[in-house]
């Protein structure tokens, strides 16, 4: 699995300021770690505070799509009003419940606040897919699709769209002894093409696809035979049921983003903060899940 790494070190930055006679020190000092997250469409919000806890910069997302689920770069027009970066100071120590609560606790208090209303931000998101086939990715081809399904091998879960899953056209009986299904995978017609990657695993001229008698897009359950088993696995049953569809598939997914903020000016009254930019920092894991799709057969 790829990871993203952090860009770059946060400068130090020093302001002062009068408020009712006292003078605020702004440290804008935050460490490249504990950016946190939370929210969702309409409302991403993303924040970190100092190693003091009394400061944090936030960056509310207002974007009302579903974020996270594939590899993208986002950059927003930070406005004032949906898509705002808040900086805050605090008479004591912030946590998570203060930004993420529905409400708000009343402790602590804000002393300082400043916006921006301008600027981008830009929201960096990579996202890994697994079709938990156990076959490594460089092996299976990063920009292979071999059934022309529109999902890459390495994350399609049956590679050669016979409906038979990748992961049990392999060594699952370990034939080979090694305890690795990898090392060995099945090849029923000693064709030299390894099942997952064959259209016609036992060579009877029947796609593996059509010897599915029932028509419900698993030939592994169509049997004639059960002393040698599959049909698409006996070359001795040739009954073809052309069938030109995929079954439903489904993959995992994990993405990280990295979150940078550029040209952007903190306002409070007539006093300002400039940053051309500002790495918020990086999230890994930000969101795990599974997708579920059905290919669109393509002749």
């Amino acid at each position: 699995m790829k990871k993203l790494g952090f860009l770059a070190i946060f400068a130090t930055f020093f302001f002062t300021s009068c408020d009712d006679g006292e003078i605020i020190t702004t440290s804008f000092d935050f460490p490249e770690t504990n950016l946190q997250f939370c929210g969702g469409p309409g409302g991403y919000l993303f924040y970190k505070t100092n190693d003091a806890g009394t400061e944090s910069i936030s960056l509310l997302l207002g974007n009302a799509n579903e974020l996270f689920q594939s590899s993208d770069t986002l950059a927003t027009t930070l406005n004032g009003t949906s898509n705002i970066v808040n900086y805050r100071i605090y008479n004591d120590v912030v946590d998570g419940t203060y930004f993420c609560s529905e409400v708000p606790p009343t402790t602590p208090q804000v002393v300082t606040e400043y916006i921006a209303s301008s600027g981008t931000a830009v929201l960096y998101i990579n996202t890994t897919l697994f079709d938990n086939d156990n076959l490594d990715e460089n092996e299976e081809g990063l920009t292979t699709d071999t059934d022309n399904d529109g999902l890459l091998n390495y994350y399609d879960f049956d590679d050669d769209g016979d409906n038979v899953p990748t992961i049990l056209e392999l060594d699952t009986e370990n034939a080979d002894g090694d305890n690795n299904p990898l090392t060995n995978p099945k090849d029923t017609d000693n064709d030299g093409i390894p099942d997952y990657l064959d259209e016609d695993d036992d060579g009877d001229g029947i796609l593996t696809r059509y010897e599915d008698a029932d028509g419900d897009l698993d030939s592994t359950n169509d049997i004639t035979d059960p002393s040698v088993g599959a049909d698409y696995l006996n070359p001795a049953v040739a009954n073809s049921n052309p069938i030109d569809e995929y079954r439903e598939h489904e993959f995992n997914y994990t993405s990280d983003i990295i979150l940078i903020l550029e040209n952007f000016i903190l306002i409070n009254g007539e006093e300002e903060i400039n940053r051309e930019r500002f790495p918020m920092g990086t999230i890994d894991a930000i969101e795990t899940g599974v997708q579920t799709v059905v290919p669109v057969f393509v002749d």
